[in-house]
Formats: C-alpha cells, structure tokens, sequence
C-alpha cells in the first residue's frame, strides 16, 4: 500500500496555496496516470473532480461519478482511481489534524457539513478564484471560505435537524429540474407547508428559491466543463430564464464568468 504524503499526488500539480498549513492543490489526471494500486492520503482529503470524472474503487465497491462531483477520504482511507476520460481535473485540500484539534472539528463533521452544504461546490471555485488572483487578501479569503466549507453543520442553530429536512434535501436534489410545489412537498416529506416555509432558511442557509437556483448553477458547473453544450444551451438545459440569468447567477455563486470557467 501507497502513503501519500502532504502534497504527493499521482496526477501533474499546476497549483498549490497553504492555509493555515492546510494544502490545496490543482492536480491535472491522464489515463497515463490512473492509478490502479491501493493508496491512502496522510492527511484528510477532499477531492472536487470538475471536469473528466473518475471511476475508482473503495474496498469492494466499484463505482464512477461524472465530473463535479466531491470525493472525501479519510485520513489513512484505502482507495484506488482509474481516469475514464483522457484528461481529469481537480481541486484538492488536505485538513491537517492540529487545525481540527484547534477548531473543535472531527472528519466526519465535515463531511457531513461538505455532502449538506449546497455551496461546497461554488465554496471551493471561489477558492480557486482567489487561487488565481493571489494578491494580499486572498489568504484572508481563503482561510474564510475554507472554515465555511468545512464548518457549515456547525452554523446552524439546531445540530439535530428533523427528519423532514433530509427528506426535503434529497427531494429538491433528485427534482432539481422540476417545478415542485410547496403543497407537493410538504405531502412528500410530511410536514405542514409552513413548517417548511418557517424553517426552510435555518436549516438551508438560504430561502426556497435560492436553493433552487443554486441547484441549477451546480448541474451547469458539470455541463460547463464536460459537455460541448453553448453557454446558452446550458442555461436553457438548467431551467434559467436566459443565458443573462444564468451568467449572473454563475458569477454570483463562483466568482467565474461561465466562459472563463469552461477555459479554466
């Protein structure tokens, strides 16, 4: 078995900024590069494959997600990654164990707080932004962004949510592209349709609508980088009134314009 030390990574390294002794790195996979041998990370890991995807295996479990989408490894995780696409890319972080001591923070907190938070995604390109223009406030934007990324079960007033917002997340998740009703969705996860509307924002962070239409800006980040789709095909494709919507809301969420994204 393969350790991989703070920084060591089987793809090319473009990037890489420290802090609070905390790594994130820009790492570029070829299909020279998969890795077919059982490895772990020193430090905790999360991984944002934004473009190309990779299909890998995690103790008897074989499975491939498309690009977009956060991988999250234990410190000391057995995994193993084949590259399906010629070129995969991604955004990187090691957790450092002194930082969770300091902060009160254990790794199952934040991946919870990461696979909850709707902003994970837009969290870590802001980063990258940030990353990219690296004057004398980015690592005071980034540390920021950094403790939302990995702090977000923490912001909210109550640690135990009910069971209807589980349920409602996975709704609104799997139907990202439908106009539910609020009466559909109170049947559905069981609830008064003001109990969502009352709670909706201390358990999301955000209202109804936005949720919404920060749902619609993730599935664009992968259609953006994997697909050949017009910018104004993706925004039809993501339900935004048009493409003017859609650049605004991208930029919103990202600090990118789409187009700088799809070259980025």
């Amino acid at each position: 078995m393969l350790t991989l030390h703070k920084g060591a990574y089987t793809g090319k390294i473009v990037r890489h900024f420290n802090v609070n002794k905390n790594l994130i790195t820009n790492t570029i996979n070829t299909y020279e590069q998969s890795n077919p041998y059982w490895h772990c990370h020193e430090k905790l890991n999360i991984s944002f494959v934004f473009q190309g995807g990779k299909a890998e295996t995690k103790k008897t479990q074989s499975y491939t997600k498309n690009g977009g989408s956060i991988f999250f490894y234990h410190s000391g995780e057995l995994h193993r990654w084949m590259a399906p696409n010629p070129i995969s890319k991604s955004i990187n972080i090691e957790i450092e164990a002194d930082f969770l001591k300091k902060y009160h923070l254990n790794e199952d907190d934040i991946k919870q707080s990461i696979h909850n938070n709707i902003d994970s995604k837009a969290l870590l390109l802001k980063m990258q932004k940030e990353m990219q223009i690296n004057d004398e406030t980015s690592a005071t934007a980034i540390q920021t962004l950094l403790f939302e990324l990995v702090n977000f079960s923490n912001t909210k007033s109550d640690t135990h949510e009910p069971v209807w917002v589980g349920l409602l997340r996975e709704l609104l998740n799997d139907n990202w592209n439908k106009q539910l009703q609020l009466n559909d969705m109170s049947k559905i996860v069981g609830v008064h349709p003001v109990t969502i509307s009352k709670y909706f924002r201390r358990y999301f962070s955000c209202t109804l609508g936005a949720y919404r239409r920060k749902l619609k800006t993730n599935r664009s980040i992968d259609l953006i980088k994997n697909s050949h789709l017009s910018l104004s095909e993706i925004a039809y494709a993501c339900g935004f009134a048009d493409q003017s919507h859609f650049i605004r809301s991208f930029k919103q969420q990202t600090n990118f314009l789409p187009k700088d994204f799809r070259r980025f």
